[in-house]
């Protein structure tokens, strides 16, 4: 007989530096190279970077986890997706060198290529919902639903009364959580040869 706590809804939670490496673990299985310029970069490098971004308050991320603590999805958001990833990975000498000790070369090229071949390189300094992932160990017990509703509170409380993200046009099951949500298609660009999608959101 299964536990009925396993297909239980899962809870949300604020993520601290110390969650990076399970962060990590989830962001390279859910977004993975080609779906996320961060993940060609490696491991090393993806886990700094959410162990900095929380530690330096300059994003909040919530955990969904199981009865058990498991995690199983994150959404990362930001007040000012421009700052995020320079303040993260790059503020000063120190971050610089181990940018560099950490960093996969190839896959540095790869999201460079990917950033300037899709006119996306300067970007706007507005709040974003920047990740959204759920393992698929998770998927079809409302994780998604649940992260969506925990970073909308979060955005709220910061008093950010609307933001943006963006998506592959082809992600079928993200789109409709987004679309469910409330945001919109606000736009359409092409980034590594794929269709993507800019949507915003007005909160209420």
């Amino acid at each position: 007989m299964s536990d009925p706590t396993s297909r239980a809804r899962p809870t949300t939670r604020l993520a601290t530096p110390a969650d990076a490496a399970a962060l990590a673990a989830l962001h390279l299985e859910t977004l993975p190279d080609g779906v996320s310029d961060l993940s060609p970069l490696g491991e090393r490098l993806v886990r700094r970077f959410y162990a900095a971004a929380i530690e330096r308050r300059l994003a909040t991320v919530c955990v969904a986890t199981d009865a058990d603590g498991t995690p199983l999805g994150f959404v990362m958001i930001t007040p000012d997706i421009a700052a995020l990833f320079p303040r993260a990975l790059l503020a000063g000498p120190v971050d610089w060198l181990r940018f560099l000790a950490s960093v996969r070369p190839a896959g540095l090229v790869r999201a460079a290529l990917a950033k300037l071949t899709s006119g996306t390189a300067r970007v706007s300094a507005v709040p974003e919902l920047v990740y959204l992932g759920v393992s698929a160990r998770a998927r079809g017990r409302g994780a998604g639903a649940a992260l969506m509703d925990a970073a909308h509170a979060e955005f709220q409380r910061d008093r950010i009364a609307r933001y943006e993200l963006h998506v592959h046009a082809d992600n079928a099951a993200a789109l409709r959580l987004y679309l469910a949500h409330g945001l919109e298609v606000a736009r359409r660009f092409r980034k590594g040869g794929r269709e993507m999608l800019n949507l915003k959101k007005v909160l209420g």
